[in-house]
């Protein structure tokens, strides 16, 4: 799954600084993928993480124990709705996103189906998920370089 040790545990409003520093280093290089500089996680600023730790979930990944990646998820109804998998560009292609899902997976075992904010140009992600046990049910472009799947875990 990973070719390295890593740990996932859940995050503290005490990790927001790191969280939103690995998340403007993920996207910094992404914004280049997208032509699209103005990515909303680029411009998020240290207040609005810290608020959303009222109503989402923030898991981190920690290697070395230093912080390397984070997801930030919310629960209702049954639908599990993941926004910004992210990882340091150094350690990105290493499994850990699929590490994290699987996280998710076991926190929330009775989910009916999963969405996922990824990149709308992210053919690679999108295969990863069906490689892992997702269908993906519909995408839809939200904008901004962002596409928004739905997804089901395959019995």
């Amino acid at each position: 799954m990973t070719e390295f040790n890593i740990q996932i545990e859940i995050a503290s409003k005490d990790d927001a600084i790191k969280i939103l520093e690995i998340q403007k280093a993920a996207f910094r290089g992404q914004a280049k993928i997208y032509n699209n500089y103005e990515l909303p996680p680029l411009t998020q600023s240290l207040e609005s993480i810290v608020k959303e730790f009222h109503e989402k979930t923030f898991l981190k990944v920690i290697f070395n124990g230093e912080i390397i990646g984070t997801v930030r998820f919310k629960v209702r109804e049954g639908y599990v709705t993941i926004d910004r998998i992210v990882v340091k560009p150094e350690h990105q292609n290493k499994g850990i996103g699929t590490a994290l899902l699987k996280k998710i997976e076991s926190m929330v075992p009775d989910a009916i189906a999963f969405q996922l904010f990824t990149g709308n140009k992210s053919a690679r992600n999108i295969h990863l998920y069906e490689k892992t046990g997702y269908n993906i049910i519909g995408r839809q472009i939200t904008g901004q370089g962002i596409e928004l799947l739905h997804m089901e875990k395959r019995p």
